[in-house]
Parts: structure tokens; sequence; C-alpha cells
């Protein structure tokens, strides 16, 4: 159950630092700076600001309301945790519900104030591309992109996570990284581009055949790659790497820096031209300049990604196998565990997850198990 005071408090917090940079509202989508699904929990600033934790969603705060948009999945759940607080559920995709700029705009029609904030490092190019439009022609609104308020008034606001990245074998993977990039660089070159951008977490853990732990129920790591034409730099904080890690990045031509150095490494990049993916890459860091010519264009490692090596294929075998074995001993526990009237679905699903866990490679649960009886 939300703690609604604690819910106004941050509310009241939230809209002094919004009376002071004279804003008449801001938005808190679910996505981090990597247009990540899930995130860490550093970038659940909607969830912290609303109470809502469904997995997607928009909070919008102007100085006098507040409201969330999310779709049917979570009509319900949404509404039993904004209960008690300011929060109007905005039920997406039906007739007679507002957009986000549509609601903000007559919120905001009688008020001071015509610019309304967002965090660029957390929206993606085309979304704030199409937000402003919208927002200018529903009440002549601008958008502020280059505010992160949430660290003003987040006291509490957890870091960067430091887990260690470790190395895909070749025996899982299929193709080494080296090969991977060459083949990303001629993919580039096909689209009018000598180098990317590649912000998304998991096709920088593919590419690199690196995982990690950062995101619950998901083998990836907070980090940015630029591919130039003969390198390729990986942006991450230092300490989430082992010696051993560090020997194998070096040995697949990919150098090391600094996460919060990004945008430093963008203004420095040499190539002429640069693939930026409007849907993917943050508005921020889309606003980089350097010496070189943006190509806006869709990235082609997902589509690269999705075609699975003969490894990869046999790796899902092998996978489903051991989880055919899980199931099996889970099912044949069940018949026995039920009539006894002790189990709840929150307890079927540990016991699943343990099952699981005794199988060989075992790293975690792919999603959470969703039970129900």
């Amino acid at each position: 159950m939300t703690d609604t005071k604690i819910i106004a408090s941050r509310l009241e917090a939230l809209r002094e630092e919004m009376r002071r940079e004279h804003l008449s509202a801001f938005i808190f989508p679910s996505s981090d700076p990597h247009m990540s699904e899930y995130v860490p929990s550093r970038w659940e600033g909607r969830k912290w600001i609303s109470g809502f934790d469904g997995s997607a969603g928009t909070a919008v705060v102007t100085l006098h309301s507040a409201a969330l948009w999310t779709d049917s999945r979570y009509f319900i759940a949404a509404e039993q945790q904004l209960a008690g607080t300011e929060f109007q559920l905005m039920r997406e995709r039906l007739d007679d519900t507002p957009t986000i700029p549509e609601w903000i705009a007559q919120q905001s029609k009688d008020g001071d104030s015509t610019e309304v904030g967002v965090d660029g490092m957390c929206m993606a190019l085309s979304e704030v591309e199409d937000m402003k439009a919208e927002l200018k022609l529903l009440g002549g609104l601008t958008m502020r992109t280059n505010l992160d308020i949430l660290e003003r008034v987040w006291t509490d606001r957890p870091s960067v996570p430091s887990d260690k990245v470790n190395i895909q074998p070749m025996e899982y993977a299929g193709e080494a990284c080296s090969d991977k990039l060459d083949r990303i660089r001629h993919k580039l070159l096909r689209q009018g581009a000598s180098g990317m951008l590649l912000t998304q977490l998991d096709d920088i853990a593919w590419t690199l055949n690196l995982r990690c732990t950062d995101v619950h129920c998901t083998p990836v790591f907070v980090s940015w790659l630029i591919i130039a034409e003969d390198s390729a730099t990986l942006y991450i904080k230092g300490e989430k790497l082992t010696p051993e890690v560090v020997a194998y990045l070096k040995e697949q031509n990919v150098d090391v820096a600094e996460y919060d150095d990004i945008i430093e490494g963008l203004k420095a990049y040499g190539g002429y031209t640069l693939l930026i993916d409007p849907a993917t890459v943050n508005y921020t860091l889309s606003q980089v300049r350097g010496n070189y010519r943006v190509v806006s264009a869709p990235s082609p490692v997902p589509a690269m990604k999705a075609v699975k090596s003969e490894a990869e294929c046999e790796g899902y075998r092998r996978a489903m196998l051991r989880d055919g074995v899980a199931m099996v001993r889970f099912l044949k526990w069940l018949e026995q565990a039920v009539p006894q009237g002790n189990e709840t679905e929150l307890s079927v699903s540990e016991k699943l997850r343990q099952l699981r866990a005794e199988q060989p490679l075992y790293r975690d649960n792919s999603f959470d198990t969703i039970a129900g009886y």
C-alpha cells in the first residue's frame, strides 16, 4: 500500500523546485537514459514520485495537480496504488482519456509559466520532438530538457549499479565480439555512417559478449558504446570491470572510459558521420555536437541480434531441456503440496525458482513468475 503522506511530501518538495525553475509541469517517464523497458532503481523516478510500481506508465505533475497514464494491464493495480494520493489515473487508449500534452495544456492555461520540464536523458529523441510539437500546437507550451530534478528532491536516490561484469563464453555467444563489431561497421557503411552511438543495454551486452546483473531479470550492465571505423569505446563505471574483463576488452580492440564521460566522448568522436537512432537514443545525447554529421536512422544491431547463431540456438535447446526438468519436478511437487493447504501463489513461485536454480548454468529467472490459482 502506498504511503500517501510520503507521496504528498515528495510532491511538495518537487513543486518547490518547479516554482524555483518557473516550470508549469514536470514529466516522469518510465525509462532510463538507455530507453530500457526495465530500469535500475536509480531511474525509477515515476515510481518514486507517484507510488505506482508497474513496468509501464508516465507521471505528470503540475503546480496544482498530478496524473498518471498507464495501459490496461495496470488499471486495477494503479487505481489501488494511487488511492489517497493526488494522482488521477489516466487509462490509456480509452476515448475519453486525454493525451499528456492535452492534459498539461488544460492544466496550464491559467498559469504564469508555459515551460514543461523533463529530464532529456530519460526520454528518446523522437518522443521529445513529438511532444514538443503537440505542446506548441495546443497552447504555445515549450519544453525544457536540461534538468534532472530528481537530483534535487530524491535525497536517498540510489547510485548507478556497481555490479561486476562477466564474459559470456564463446560456447554460448557463438561469435567473437571483434567479428560482431566488424559486421556492425559493414552495416553502418551501407546506411551512410562511419560510426554509431549504441545506447540500449541489451544491444551492448550482445555486441561485446558481456553480461551483468544491473537490471532485475535482465543480464545487462549500465554503459554506452561508441563504435567508430577502426575502434570502439565502452563508457562504464570503472569499478564494474575486473582485470579479466579489462584484458578481454583490450584483446577485442575495445577502449574503456568512464560512464559519465559520454558527452565528452561524443564531442571528441573523430568520424565524419555518426548514426543516431531517434527511437533509442535519449534527447540529451542526440543534441551533442562534435565535428561529425548525424545520420538519423534505426540501429542495425537489433536485426542482427535477432538472427541467432547455431551456438545460440543450441543454447536455447539445452536451456529448455533443463527448464523442462525443473517444471516436471515442480508439477509433481505441486500435486502433493496443494491438497495440504499450506501453499500460496508466492510460495509456489519461490518453489519453482528453487527448482530452476538447482539446474546447471542457472543465473536468474528470465521473468518473475506470474502464478494464479
